[in-house]
Order: C-alpha cells, then sequence, then structure tokens
C-alpha cells in the first residue's frame, strides 16, 4: 500500500490557497512603510508624488491595467506616469512584479 500523505498534504494546501482566495489579485499601488506608525507620515494625505510603484502579477493584469492605475494616481497630482522600469520580489508573493513610475508634469 503506497503512502499517500504527501499527496492529501498537498491537495490539502492548493484548496486551502484557493479557498482562502489567494488566487491571482489585482494590481494595486504599493506604499512602502504605509502600516508603519512610527513614521512621520503615517496617517496623513499625501500632498504631491514624484513616483509610483505599481504591484502586479503577470497572469492576471495586463500593460494596460497597470498603466491605467499608475496614470490615475500620478493623475491626483496633475501629472503624468512616466515608465522608468521592474523590480522583481519587492511586493508580496502573489503580486510578485514591481512596474516603477516617475510621475511628471505633463
Amino acid at each position: 500500500m503506497r503512502n499517500y500523505s504527501k499527496y492529501f498534504l498537498f491537495l490539502g494546501f492548493a484548496l486551502t490557497l484557493s479557498a482562502g482566495g489567494c488566487g491571482w489579485a489585482e494590481p494595486y499601488v504599493y506604499a512602502a512603510g504605509e502600516f508603519n506608525r512610527e513614521s512621520s507620515s503615517f496617517g496623513k494625505k499625501l500632498e504631491n508624488r514624484k513616483k509610483v510603484s505599481v504591484c502586479y502579477n503577470r497572469g492576471s493584469a495586463t500593460p494596460r491595467q497597470v498603466l491605467e492605475l499608475a496614470q490615475a494616481e500620478c493623475g491626483k497630482f496633475q501629472k503624468v506616469a512616466r515608465f522608468t522600469g521592474h523590480e522583481r520580489l519587492k511586493c508580496p508573493l502573489f503580486t510578485p512584479v514591481t512596474a516603477n513610475f516617475s510621475c511628471d508634469k505633463p
């Protein structure tokens, strides 16, 4: 008789992840230190933005979605988003790719 414990352990882990909503995540604006209560900017409204980082998963987000999100964020400050590059593993595991943009005056 085979030992199926590893199989059931893997299956249980996979089901837990999918049931827990840890599937494909939507792209979002990354805010480093967003929850750091000791930061001088904690709880204060952002008055200017020089750059924006968007975390996304290539399996669930299109380049257009990422750009639109960056444009919307820079647009809050009457600026336009200009792509500056990619990074990996700056964001959480399910959104491992970061698209970086500078927010420039039009």
